[in-house]
């Protein structure tokens, strides 16, 4: 059954609104939106990205004024179990990226890529004109840039037009470049894809399929780079402020 942003159930976790949807029914309301010429910021959320939200209140309003919120992270989905709201599944940036990159590639539509490293980012594009001969790469700037390299790339990006923008700066740097940016450009999508861009080149493996179906691409990430863990200690409060939160609700 064909749904719009209009129709589209969202579940609310701890303030920020996911869209109710699996991942194909998410790749056809954005392919819609894209051909309907309409201008979406997709954020994928884990939980650090929630928990960002709460500690800042412009990031919070940022998210919920997007038009698109994934639940990028199993405790996203087993928060939404917790609240009687089950999620439908997973819909994590990387997969998102690579399924708006088929249909790119079917459409022929145009896709600029920005952030990383500079080896990450020459990289990724280089992959994903050999993967995706058909989509149209209208460039990639990576993450480094001055103040006035940032008014060229916003200038190229203008000139050229693309349907699809990913940008790779990290949370929350890369939702609010976005958002800042964005009303100007004329992009129809605009999604922050955190260390994707790292994955893609091949600079950084992303945790085998055994760990992803076991859910514990966390503990790959961690394991495989031991610098993140004060990031992860975001994961227990996570799952802490979801519980009181719905201890509060029960009581009231």
């Amino acid at each position: 059954m064909k749904t719009t942003m209009d129709t589209q159930k969202r579940v609310t976790i701890l303030g920020v609104p996911f869209l109710h949807a699996t991942k194909e029914e998410t790749v056809d309301v954005l392919t819609r939106r894209i051909e309907e010429n309409k201008q979406t910021q997709v954020v994928t959320a884990n939980p650090e990205i929630v928990m960002l939200g709460r500690q800042s209140a412009s990031y919070m309003e940022l998210l919920k004024r997007s038009q698109v919120v994934t639940p990028d992270g199993i405790g996203v989905v087993l928060a939404s179990r917790w609240i009687g709201q089950p999620l439908p599944e997973r819909v994590a940036g990387y997969e998102l990226l690579h399924a708006l990159m088929v249909q790119a590639n079917t459409y022929r539509w145009k896709y600029v890529l920005v952030g990383a490293s500079p080896e990450s980012c020459a990289g990724a594009a280089e992959k994903l004109k050999e993967q995706y001969p058909h989509a149209c790469c209208s460039g990639h700037f990576d993450g480094y840039f001055s103040q006035e390299e940032e008014k060229q790339i916003l200038e190229h990006i203008r000139r050229e037009r693309p349907h699809l923008l990913f940008v790779a700066l990290g949370a929350p740097r890369q939702e609010e470049w976005i958002a800042r940016h964005m009303p100007e450009l004329p992009v129809n999508l605009a999604m922050g894809v955190g260390g994707s861009l790292d994955v893609i080149s091949g600079k950084v493996k992303r945790a085998p399929i055994f760990w992803q179906k076991l859910n514990l691409e966390w503990m790959y990430r961690l394991l495989s780079q031991p610098k993140r863990w004060r990031r992860q200690l975001l994961l227990p409060k996570f799952a802490l402020s979801v519980i009181w939160n719905q201890v509060i609700l029960r009581r009231k």
